[in-house]
């Protein structure tokens, strides 16, 4: 290189700006952890968030006994997205939190799909698929790689087998759950947004409330689903697992649910 031409670009000629990051990145860093410290002591203080950390926990521990070597995906990364959700609510990260809830709703039913159909886990494991599969040509391929609705419709037609109702329970309310989480994830509200927003949600007292209630449906209908489905290992729950899922169904939903015959055999 003539270095008549050294420090500059080979296209303009002109000299390569020089952005010193480092200083900028620490002051950012800075005012994340007073953004973040504030959200620590505002949810700190709230009840709510216990009773969010409390869900996260009872689910973790569920979870924890139904999960079975032969499930297909296992449920270890659900179970982190369940340890994560009260961090991300705590930190003022709820719009992430619902995202992530979104992305557990997706495993839930992945496992209940893909471990009853071998072949077509071997097909999505490869990865091949950035999206979804639309040639029903090839139906391998077409069943790995659907939107989360024909997962959902799967599990409600493997329950109309199940004697408790489960379908018309646990699946409808998991089914709804989806169609709010999907909303609030999606980029239309931030489109519809005339101003910039803050890079957190302050975790006040009706936010961690709302949040817990959507997160109760959906862990705790999950947990249900998952123990209709895996009822042999339901019945092997440990006696802390079983108060937990016990606490999580909630009086009304465990009465009507678990009186009777409950489970696929």
């Amino acid at each position: 290189m003539d270095r008549r031409n050294k420090g500059k670009t080979a296209v303009t000629g002109s000299k390569v700006p020089q952005i010193k990051a480092k200083p900028q990145a620490l002051e950012y860093l800075s005012d994340s952890k007073a953004i973040v410290d504030k959200c620590l002591t505002s949810a700190g203080s709230e009840e709510q968030f216990w009773n969010i950390f409390r869900i996260s926990l009872a689910t973790e521990s569920v979870l924890a006994g139904l999960a079975t070597r032969d499930m297909k995906p296992p449920l270890g990364p659900a179970r982190s997205i369940v340890l994560r959700i009260p961090m991300l609510t705590a930190i003022g990260q709820g719009s992430i939190a619902g995202s992530e809830m979104r992305r557990f709703l997706e495993l839930i039913f992945w496992t209940i799909y893909f471990t009853d159909h071998p072949i077509e886990w071997s097909e999505f494991e490869k990865g091949s698929h950035t999206g979804f599969a639309r040639d029903q040509h090839q139906p391998i391929a077409f069943a790995a790689h659907r939107e989360l609705g024909h997962y959902v419709d799967y599990a409600g037609e493997l329950m109309a087998a199940e004697p408790s109702g489960l379908r018309l329970k646990s699946v409808n309310q998991l089914k709804q759950a989806s169609h709010t989480l999907n909303a609030s994830v999606h980029a239309g509200h931030l489109a519809r947004t005339k101003r910039k927003s803050a890079p957190y949600e302050d975790p006040t007292a009706d936010f961690l409330k709302g949040f817990g209630k959507l997160q109760r449906i959906v862990f705790s209908n999950s947990c249900m689903l998952l123990a209709a489905y895996r009822r042999s290992s339901f019945d092997r729950l440990k006696a802390s697992a079983r108060a937990q899922f016990d606490w999580l169904a909630a009086q009304k939903l465990r009465i009507e649910v678990l009186s009777g015959p409950f489970g696929l055999q």
